[in-house]
């Protein structure tokens, strides 16, 4: 029975990717070249676009979770549902992580990578919801304020990969440099998964020995203003290592990692 229990979940975890990857296919070159033609501002149609996306990502979720693939557990979720020209972070653990999160907020922009526009199953869906490339890290910027003005949220995820497991977070500094030049309230997302599976390095089918439940715990909106007596590369570092301590010592309450305790001792940034 157990060997059997492996191999079904084997077969319905390739079964949900191949579903992603032909329902993006699909979608992106018939659903929303179509729906790009309806008639509105282009703010009006990117935010269809994304409603649009969160609507399939929820059903994805959805769809794995009758198939008894995964979980998931969202704590506060009103927050999510509230947020309003939030950056929202979020540490980085498993393959389904950018799945899950647009999934659960309705409204959301986030930062891909430029070569995302080449793929044949994710190019059309990016263009029309209105994705921000990482091609030019001033016209990132640029394009964030003007999302945030408007009251689109930002999905971030500032390790910039996903997570080695039970190793201690490394961020990268674009993060604290959008949320430092926008001023933007912060909403932080710690994103468990439960056993560790598709993580980095890991090919999909080494599934997980049971069903995984990926658990979402959503803080409390910070703001963190820049102060004027400081440089913006000091700044953005002592932010980087305040937001790696904040996460490894919710993930890794036991220890102490040399971020956690360098971060520590940091209170520049006012709160």
């Amino acid at each position: 029975m157990g060997q059997l229990y492996h191999l079904y979940r084997i077969v319905v975890t390739g079964l949900s990717f191949t579903l992603f990857g032909v329902g993006g296919l699909v979608t992106g070159l018939l659903f929303f070249p179509l729906l790009a033609m309806l008639p509105g501002k282009p703010m009006v149609k990117e935010r269809r676009a994304q409603r649009c996306v969160h609507l399939m990502f929820r059903g994805f979720v959805r769809f794995m979770e009758l198939l008894w693939v995964t979980r998931v557990e969202v704590d506060k979720p009103e927050r999510l549902a509230q947020a309003r020209g939030c950056i929202i972070i979020a540490n980085h653990p498993c393959l389904l992580d950018v799945v899950v999160m647009i999934s659960v907020v309705p409204h959301t922009n986030c930062i891909v990578k430029q070569s995302l526009l080449r793929n044949p199953f994710m190019r059309w869906v990016i263009k029309a919801a209105g994705y921000i490339a990482n091609d030019d890290p001033e016209y990132v910027v640029r394009d964030v304020k003007e999302r945030l003005a408007r009251g689109d949220n930002l999905i971030v995820f500032p390790e910039g990969t996903r997570t080695t497991p039970d190793n201690p977070i490394s961020m990268q500094r674009g993060a604290a440099r959008l949320i430092l030049r926008n001023q933007a309230p912060v909403l932080p997302v710690t994103i468990r998964c439960t056993p560790t599976t598709l993580t980095k390095g890991t090919p999909w089918y080494h599934v997980a020995p049971r069903r995984f439940v990926i658990d979402l715990r959503v803080g409390e909106q910070v703001n963190y203003a820049p102060d004027p007596e400081l440089p913006e590369s000091l700044q953005v570092r002592q932010l980087t290592r305040r937001l790696e301590a904040g996460y490894n010592m919710e993930l890794h309450p036991n220890e102490r990692t040399e971020t956690g305790i360098e971060a520590a001792d940091h209170r520049v940034l006012r709160t």
